[in-house]
């Protein structure tokens, strides 16, 4: 089985619960740190899947973060391979590009947790069954996605139209952070401090409501996940190794 390429556009913010997911299918992961990835070598061919996390960059603003049009062009080379991908907040709003999509400054930040509405088209995704209509989310994120042709959409909330898409049977968007487990929303909060004291928010009253709101999000969260590798290799088909 070739390995998953994971696309990390934050030095310290990783793929939290998906990579403990990858690792516990036997399946090879290869993490590249996008601002420095050498696109190039990076095909397809090579891979089973492709993931992209968020980051602080803007997907609109690819004058400022070039290399970011080199992730679009990937998520746009995994979609014409027919090849799983993934994509979590910035990673989702690339996505919405790499399909011909807009992504926008939101209107206001989404941060900490805020309710998600399924919707109707979701009841027969393969990913949302038995996902609960209407769930408290992990957000994380200043921009929005405005548009996203040819895409089915599955959730949304009350600040945010495309909160999770679907392009094709296997690409997806995650616009809030379907990845994230206790380790990584701490590593969150404090790496972005004084962004969150810049807006008015506070870490540690997130981290205070994590303590209730996060394990059943995790759980539900990790059931979409498995779905999503069931997409790569069904359970027990992975190979036992790690990059």
């Amino acid at each position: 089985m070739k390995p998953v390429l994971i696309i990390q556009n934050d030095a310290k913010e990783g793929a939290g619960q998906l990579s403990t997911l990858i690792r516990e299918r036997g399946l090879e992961q290869q993490t590249e740190f996008g601002p420095n990835a050498t696109y190039n070598g990076l095909r397809s061919g090579d891979y089973s899947a492709l993931v992209v996390l968020g980051g602080g960059q803007s997907a609109y603003e690819t004058d400022k973060d070039p290399y970011l049009l080199d992730e679009i062009a990937l998520c746009q080379d995994f979609i014409k391979a027919g090849k799983p991908i993934a994509g979590f907040c910035l990673g989702a709003q690339l996505l919405a590009r790499a399909v011909g999509g807009e992504v926008v400054p939101g209107a206001q930040k989404e941060i900490g947790w805020h309710e998600l509405r399924l919707s109707e088209d979701a009841a027969n995704d393969a990913l949302m069954q038995d996902h609960p209509k209407r769930l408290l989310g992990y957000h994380f994120h200043g921009d929005s996605i405005k548009s996203a042709p040819g895409c089915t959409k599955l959730a949304s909330s009350d600040l945010t139209e495309w909160q999770l898409f679907r392009h094709g049977s296997n690409a997806y968007g995650f616009q809030y952070h379907a990845e994230v487990d206790p380790p990584l929303v701490e590593v969150m909060c404090q790496n972005n401090a004084d962004y969150l004291a810049a807006n008015g928010l506070d870490g540690d009253s997130i981290l205070k409501a994590s303590e209730t709101n996060l394990p059943p999000y995790v759980a539900h969260c990790r059931a979409v996940l498995n779905r999503w590798l069931d997409l790569i290799a069904p359970q027990g088909q992975g190979r036992a190794r790690e990059s």
